[in-house]
C-alpha cells in the first residue's frame, strides 16, 4: 500500500520547485499507477495524461532519422486509451518536442530496465552497429556508465517520470545521467538495491523498510482520522450524548498509544546496508525525511550565508577603524571592546537559533558567499557604513582639542567627542549587519518569531539611542563616552584649516552649522537614524532583484 503521507510531501516537493522522479524494481504497469496516485503523474485537467513507454522496435523503413538508431527507440502508449504516436522518438530531432510534452504534463512517460539495458548497448555499439561506438566492453554496469552512454542519457532521463523494473546498477546509472546533466539529486531508499543509487546520489537518504510496523502504523493513524472526524461531528450536534464522546476519545487515546508503539518498534529496527551507504538516515518509513533534509539544509545555508555577510561588514568596518581612523587617534576603551565583544557573541548564538519555516519555498537560496548576490550586499552595506563613520569623524574633528594626548595614535585612550562619535556608529553598523543580514522568509521563521535575536536587537537600539540622546548620563560613563558638545567655537576650525583642501573645509563648515542648528545628540541620532534606514533599503532592493532574476 502507499504510505499515507506519499502524496502530500511529493505535492510540497514538487510545489517547491523540485522534480519528482520514481525509480522502482516492480512491474511497469505497476509504477506507473502508484506514480499516479502519489502525484509524480499529475492529472492535466480532470483526467491524468496519456502514459508511454519506451519500446525498441526496428524499423523496416526508411524515415530522415534512419540513419540514428536512436531512432528505434518509440514511446508507445501503456494503456489501449492513449493514441500512438510515430512522433515520440529518441532520435536527436525530436527531443524538443518530447521535452514540450513532458514539461507541460500532456503526456508521461517511463521505461524499463530491460529497454535501458538495450538503449545503452546501442549507444556504446556493443553490437557493432552504432556510428558513436567508442569501444567495446562486456561488464553491463561498464555499459550503463560508459561516456558515451551517460552522454545520451543526461538529455534523455529528464524527459521520463518512472523508470520501472531496474536493477541495482540501472538505478546508479540513473542517477549519474541526471548528475551529469546539471541536477542536484537526492535519493531516497530503503534497500540493499538502492546502495549504489545512494552513494552516487548529491545527497543519499536510507529510511527504514519494516512492512508489520508500517502496516501497524497505516492502522493507527487511520483510526485516528476517524476518531477526529467523529468528534468534529459531535461538537456540532448540540444534543450529543456524553457517552458517545468518551468512546470517540478513548478510541483516539488507543490509536494514539499504539502509533507510539509502532515508532517504539522502528527504534529497533536494526539498520541495513542502505544505511551504512547513505550519509542520512531516518527511523521512519516515510519519505517525509526528504522535505525535512530540505528545510534544514537551506536553514543551515541560509545561516551560514548570513555569517559570513556579518563578519565581512564587520571586518571591512574594523579594518576602516584601525587603519583609516586610527591615525586621527580614533581608540576605543576597555570596557567597549568587552561590552561589544560580549553583544556580539550573544547575537550570533541567536542568528544560529532561527528554525526553517515548515513550507518549502519555490525560492532558492544563493549557493555560494562568493555570489555576487552577497558580494553586492556586503559592498553596498560597507559604504552606506563607511559615509555615516566619515560624517561623524569630520563632524567630531571639530571639536576634539588636536594637542590632546590621547589624540597621538598610540597615546592613551581618554574619552573625547571622536571616540564616542565613532564608538558609536561602529557599534549600530554591528548590530544593523544582524539586524539587515537575518534572512527570514522564506527559509527561516521571520525575524519577529526569533524572540531572542528579536528582543536583543531591540535592547541594543535603545541603549545605543539612549547613549547618543544622553537621557541616562550613567549609562554613557559605563560605556566609557564623553559629554558631547553644545557649540562649536572658531578657535576649534583654526587647527583645521592647516592641510586641508577648500572642499573638504567647506563639508566640515556645512557640517559644523547642521549641528549648531540641531545639537550635537539630535544631529548623532539623526545620522545612526539614516544609516540604519539606507541598509535595509539596500539590501531590500537587492534581494527583489535577484529574487526575480
Amino acid at each position: 500500500p502507499v504510505k499515507h503521507d506519499s502524496k502530500s510531501v511529493i505535492s510540497e516537493l514538487r510545489e517547491s520547485g523540485n522534480k519528482v522522479v520514481m525509480i522502482t524494481g516492480d512491474a511497469i504497469m505497476t509504477a506507473g499507477e502508484v506514480a499516479r496516485q502519489v502525484g509524480i503523474i499529475r492529472k492535466s485537467g480532470k483526467a491524468f495524461p496519456p502514459t508511454y513507454q519506451l519500446e525498441y522496435s526496428p524499423s523496416t523503413m526508411k524515415s530522415p532519422d534512419a540513419d540514428n538508431l536512436l531512432s528505434d527507440f518509440r514511446f508507445v502508449p501503456l494503456s489501449k486509451s492513449a493514441e500512438q504516436s510515430d512522433e515520440l522518438t529518441l532520435a536527436p530531432s525530436k527531443l524538443d518536442r518530447l521535452r514540450k510534452l513532458a514539461e507541460s504534463g500532456e503526456i508521461a512517460l517511463c521505461i524499463s530496465g530491460d529497454v535501458l539495458q538495450k538503449l545503452v548497448a546501442v549507444i556504446v555499439g556493443k553490437d557493432g552497429n552504432n556510428i558513436f561506438a567508442e569501444g567495446r566492453v562486456q561488464d553491463e554496469k561498464q555499459i550503463l556508465l560508459h561516456e558515451a552512454a551517460q552522454k545520451v542519457l543526461k538529455d534523455i532521463v529528464p524527459l521520463i517520470s518512472v523508470f520501472a523494473r531496474h536493477a541495482p546498477r540501472q538505478k546508479e546509472a540513473i542517477l549519474a545521467a541526471f548528475n551529469l546533466g546539471g541536477f542536484c539529486t537526492l535519493m531516497c531508499g530503503d534497500g540493499t538495491n538502492d546502495v549504489g543509487a545512494l552513494r552516487r546520489a548529491h545527497v543519499g537518504i536510507s529510511i527504514i523498510s519494516a512492512p508489520e510496523v508500517e502496516a501497524k502504523q497505516r492502522l493507527a493513524v487511520d483510526t485516528i482520522s476517524q476518531a477526529k472526524a467523529e468528534q468534529r461531528k459531535e461538537r456540532k450536534k448540540k444534543g450529543a450524548k456524553s457517552s458517545s464522546r468518551v468512546k470517540s476519545t478513548s478510541a483516539l487515546e488507543k490509536s494514539l498509544k499504539q502509533l507510539q508503539e509502532a515508532q517504539d518498534e522502528l527504534d529497533q529496527v536494526e539498520l541495513g546496508d542502505a544505511s551504512i551507504a547513505s550519509p542520512f538516515t531516518s527511523r521512519m518509513v516515510s519519505i517525509k525525511c526528504c522535505k525535512d533534509v530540505l528545510q534544514q539544509g537551506r536553514c543551515t545555508l541560509v545561516t551560514m550565508l548570513q555569517i559570513y555577510k556579518i563578519l565581512g561588514v564587520n571586518c571591512l568596518v574594523n579594518a576602516m577603524i584601525l587603519s583609516k581612523l586610527f591615525l586621527h587617534g580614533v581608540k576605543q576603551g576597555d570596557r567597549q571592546m568587552t561590552i561589544l565583544g560580549l553583544v556580539v557573541a550573544g547575537l550570533f548564538f541567536f542568528v544560529t537559533r532561527g528554525k526553517p519555516l515548515p513550507v518549502l519555498s519555490a525560492v532558492r537560496p544563493p549557493t555560494s558567499v562568493l555570489c555576487t548576490q552577497a558580494l553586492l550586499s556586503i559592498s553596498s552595506q560597507f559604504l552606506v557604513h563607511y559615509f555615516a563613520m566619515v560624517i561623524a569623524t569630520e563632524v567630531a574633528l571639530s571639536f576634539v582639542d588636536p594637542f590632546d594626548p590621547s589624540m597621538i595614535p598610540d597615546g592613551p585612550f581618554n574619552p573625547n567627542t571622536l571616540n564616542t562619535c565613532t564608538f558609536l556608529v561602529s557599534v549600530l553598523a554591528t548590530v544593523n549587519t544582524f539586524a539587515v543580514n537575518y534572512r527570514g522568509e522564506p527559509f527561516v521563521e521571520p525575524l519577529r518569531e526569533n524572540k531572542m535575536l528579536w528582543k536583543s536587537l531591540q535592547i541594543c537600539y535603545g541603549v545605543l539611542f539612549a547613549c547618543a540622546l544622553e537621557v541616562f548620563p550613567p549609562l554613557n560613563d559605563l560605556f566609557q563616552l564623553a559629554e558631547f558638545p553644545d557649540t562649536v567655537g572658531g578657535e576649534a576650525m583654526e587647527w583645521i584649516k592647516d592641510g586641508s583642501d577648500i572642499s573638504d573645509l567647506t563639508f566640515v563648515k556645512a557640517l559644523n552649522q547642521l549641528v549648531q542648528y540641531t545639537g550635537f545628540p539630535l544631529f548623532m541620532s539623526g545620522l545612526m537614524i539614516c544609516d540604519t534606514v539606507l541598509v535595509f533599503i539596500s539590501e531590500r532592493l537587492i534581494l527583489r532583484v535577484f529574487e526575480k532574476s
